[in-house]
């Protein structure tokens, strides 16, 4: 029994490991000032605003609860103006009401519906500065039901597909299986930095006293990995990859013209492919660790230095 209870939670460690590993968050910052916060620039800056009224709830002036009639959903733009996320009313065949929001693109006959989304605040999400994709508020139930953990999704704005989703430490209501210092807490605002490197969230925490609810605001900051969520969303920019090669292109078209033109180079080229062939094989170490990758810069190495030796009179 008790290796069968040890082989359960080793293989749960490594599949924890695994994920953190391949996750495309590197670090959080919890509890930013507001100096943090202020020193980035965010894709919708207009969303600012909500942090500043939730700033201003932590005196007493508001309660969560009249910041909750205040609030009314706004419409949400991507940084290129050619995606929107706003608040629309579904109805269903029993006539009834749902609310949820809707993810609208030019190029779409249609709206595509955002459901789940857990926010009090005005702006449903943050696009990323690509706008390609975007972070939302969503609550996950865990056990049986009645505990609902908060969670960030970060969503493929082209297929609307989850592409990661980062557990947060809060949960919306405090229950003897999920402890916290509140009685309830609220999803208030997501910002997404201009440069991609962070998403920062508000969590607004309440502890009922007298019918009301005196808030208490806490900002965090998920530090993410910008260039691997582009890949994870099937979008890389080879551009500065292409400029390189065309540079390497260059680079050696004129080293094989001074070679045409000076003996004394041609005779010191042998060493100077040793040089660069000892080099690259440094360089793409850490990637030729990767399973069947040493087998492929191997043969590539060998191809391009038969086809230099070939090129050199």
């Amino acid at each position: 029994m008790n290796l069968v209870v040890g082989i359960i939670s080793l293989v749960f460690i490594i599949l924890q490991v695994a994920s953190a590993m391949g996750s495309p968050v590197t670090s959080i910052d919890e509890n930013i000032g507001e100096d943090e916060f202020y020193s980035m620039s965010y894709t919708n800056p207009e969303s600012i605003e909500m942090h500043e009224m939730a700033r201003q709830s932590e005196d007493g002036k508001h309660s969560s609860v009249k910041l909750n009639d205040e609030l009314t959903p706004r419409t949400t733009v991507s940084p290129d103006g050619n995606c929107s996320v706003f608040y629309k009313i579904y109805y269903v065949n029993s006539d009834m009401g749902i609310e949820d929001y809707a993810l609208s693109k030019p190029e779409r006959p249609r709206e595509v519906r955002i459901k789940d989304i857990s926010t009090m605040g005005c702006y449903a999400v943050a696009f990323s500065p690509d706008s390609r994709m975007y972070a939302a508020p969503k609550l996950v139930h865990l056990g049986d039901g009645r505990n609902a953990q908060y969670a960030l999704d970060i969503m493929s704005v082209d297929s609307n597909e989850l592409i990661h989703r980062e557990l947060l430490p809060f949960y919306k209501e405090n229950t003897k299986h999920t402890p916290m210092e509140w009685n309830r807490a609220e999803m208030y605002g997501v910002y997404w930095s201009e440069d991609g490197s962070s998403i920062v969230y508000d969590v607004l925490g309440a502890d009922i006293d007298g019918g009301l609810y005196p808030t208490t605001l806490v900002t965090n900051r998920l530090n993410v990995n910008y260039t691997g969520l582009r890949e994870m969303n099937g979008y890389e920019d080879s551009r500065e990859e292409n400029a390189e090669f065309s540079g390497y292109d260059d680079l050696m078209e004129s080293y094989r013209k001074g070679n045409e033109e000076s003996g004394e180079q041609i005779m010191n080229a042998p060493q100077n492919e040793q040089a660069n062939e000892s080099t690259d094989t440094e360089d793409a170490q850490p990637v030729a660790s990767l399973p069947g990758f040493g087998i492929l810069i191997a043969a590539a190495a060998l191809i391009i230095g038969t086809k230099w030796k070939k090129d050199i009179p």
